[in-house]
């Protein structure tokens, strides 16, 4: 392993490894814009040992924050600038591209609640400030979409990824449904998989390069790219190879993450239940260019990649955020340049602030009690994207943290 140009140095975490006042929210939101989830509230459970961080994303601006927060000696205390509740469990989050506490008009972030439309929330806001219906018309039931993105040529557009189908929606058009709707499959009962526009599936992952290229993934570990900034037409889908080889090694259960390179041109694939994340040369072969292993993700619960300059970063299961560099510059398998222990629980995000000194990791995951039957919920969340609706006789899920919390380094 080659030898660490980074020192990263604890500067500020939660409160309380517990999430202190955050036991009985779903979004959370510090000035780093962290998001936690709470499945148990809205299900007749007790609260305060399930709430976990899902992932954090920091804002342009470190607002709110102690003014020695990077020279303090010792570590400073984060607590919640505000915080919002949903209902239901949360499928997606995306902040605004321009997210900062400065600018009312960019402090925006949407969520898709479990069968509610898509909400439009602001820290500057108690309430919803709009929504957006996306309802399936056979059904007439409410769709949470699995992605959300904002469009990189223009923020006041969001895509919203769900079965068979990518929506658009206008952010001032409250109240209303999809303003496109782009099937990604000829028509549901089609059986052609893959080619223009065949990427069957639940959409689970969405990101735009800075070309314009929309690229969306899937459950069942389809890649499609669309041009025109995500409106125009289909440029191709490609399927994740199956198995485990040396070199093409991705195993996985389903597409949790897509995300471009910084100069655009190479595709980063993160899956549930794998070893590792593949790098895809889209714009020069459009084949496979190399396989990031070591990364310990074999779980079905998200778990995040972030793209630093040349650097992919990403956390495991094992609390340890590892880090591959060179990007685009070598083939085949890739094994960590370095890597440090961050957490003492999973590490589903890591996520740099725009100036590149500092780093914000969260750490969380639901512990299932060994002793009870979970193969029932295990197939529902492969499904779902989400854990199956529990009840108070249900005895699945844990009793105890091990190491929810939001950290906060400098590099």
């Amino acid at each position: 392993m080659e030898g660490s140009q980074y020192h990263p140095r604890l500067v500020a975490l939660t409160a309380d490894p517990n999430l202190g006042p955050i036991v009985d929210g779903v979004e959370n939101e510090t000035s780093q814009a962290a998001s936690a989830t709470d499945r148990s509230t809205s299900r007749g459970l007790q609260p305060q040992d399930h709430t976990y961080f899902k992932s954090v994303q920091c804002s342009l601006v470190l607002q709110s924050r102690p003014p020695d927060l990077l020279s303090s000696p010792s570590p400073q205390r984060l607590a919640p600038y505000s915080l919002h509740r949903n209902p239901e469990p949360v499928y997606a989050t995306a902040f605004h591209p321009s997210y900062t506490l400065q600018d009312t008009a960019t402090a925006l972030y949407i969520a898709s609640p479990r069968s509610l439309p898509i909400r439009l929330i602001s820290p500057f806001s108690p309430s919803i400030i709009a929504s957006y219906s996306l309802v399936s018309p056979t059904t007439e039931e409410y769709i949470a979409p699995h992605s959300l993105l904002f469009s990189r040529n223009n923020p006041n557009t969001f895509f919203a990824g769900s079965l068979n189908l990518i929506s658009t929606f206008d952010i001032h058009r409250n109240g209303e449904g999809p303003a496109e709707r782009m099937p990604t499959v000829p028509s549901k009962r089609s059986k052609v998989v893959g080619g223009i526009g065949g990427i069957k599936g639940i959409v689970s992952a969405l990101d735009m390069g800075l070309e314009g290229i929309l690229a969306a993934g899937t459950f069942s570990r389809w890649v499609g790219l669309f041009d025109g900034y995500g409106r125009g037409g289909s440029l191709g889908a490609f399927e994740l190879p199956q198995g485990a080889s040396s070199n093409r090694g991705l195993g996985g259960t389903g597409i949790s993450q897509v995300l471009w390179s910084a100069d655009g041109r190479y595709l980063c694939v993160a899956q549930r239940c794998s070893k590792g994340i593949g790098i895809w040369d889209v714009r020069g072969t459009g084949k496979q260019l190399a396989w990031m292993r070591g990364r310990d993700a074999q779980t079905n619960q998200r778990m995040g990649v972030e793209v630093m300059g040349n650097e992919l970063w990403a956390g495991g299961l094992d609390g340890v955020v590892k880090v591959w560099q060179g990007l685009g510059e070598k083939e085949g398998t890739v094994d960590p340049s370095w890597e440090f222990k961050a957490h003492d629980d999973a590490v589903p995000s890591t996520t740099w602030h725009y100036s590149g000194s500092v780093l914000a990791t969260c750490s969380g995951q639901q512990h299932f009690d060994a002793s009870k039957d979970t193969n029932e919920s295990h197939e529902y969340e492969v499904n779902h994207g989400s854990p199956p609706p529990l009840h108070s006789s249900d005895a699945q899920i844990k009793t105890h943290n091990t190491g929810d919390s939001l950290k906060i380094w400098a590099i």
